[in-house]
């Protein structure tokens, strides 16, 4: 009677383990996910050369395109973000050129790091346009 006792015991064990591990095994392993397909990028319509650009100061401000003239002297008279870039690659500069359409304030950066030139260009009508101010909690 004594060895069915501890049998007993052994196999209640046992069937309490096996209700806690089986859960655990069977809803705590996360299902494996397919890695997400890479979304194509829509072509961006070019950027036109059209209206009245300005350089995006740090503040939110509008800055004349005329501080490029600090850069030197072959970037005087630049009144676009095109220009700027063909400018630079005239002068030998690798230059990166990406339009941000998002936010109330659609901007276009200019990047050139041989030539230390790295900035943002807004249009003349979306200089008024401040971002929203950062609450702090």
């Amino acid at each position: 009677m004594q060895a069915n006792a501890s049998w007993n015991k052994r196999l209640g064990f046992v069937c309490a383990g096996a209700m806690l591990v089986i859960p655990i095994l069977t809803h705590g392993a996360q299902p494996v996910k397919a890695p997400a397909a890479k979304a194509v990028p829509a072509k961006a319509a070019p950027i036109d050369d059209n209206g009245t650009w300005m350089l995006a100061g740090r503040e939110g401000e509008c800055a004349p395109l005329s501080i490029l003239e600090k850069k030197g002297d072959q970037l005087k008279g630049v009144k676009s973000p095109l220009q700027l870039s063909e400018k630079l690659k005239a002068m030998g500069h690798q230059t990166e050129v990406k339009e941000f359409k998002a936010g109330i304030r659609p901007a276009v950066e200019v990047r050139a790091p041989s030539a230390g030139i790295h900035v943002m260009f807004v249009r003349l009508e979306n200089c008024d346009k401040r971002p929203p101010a950062d609450e702090k909690k």
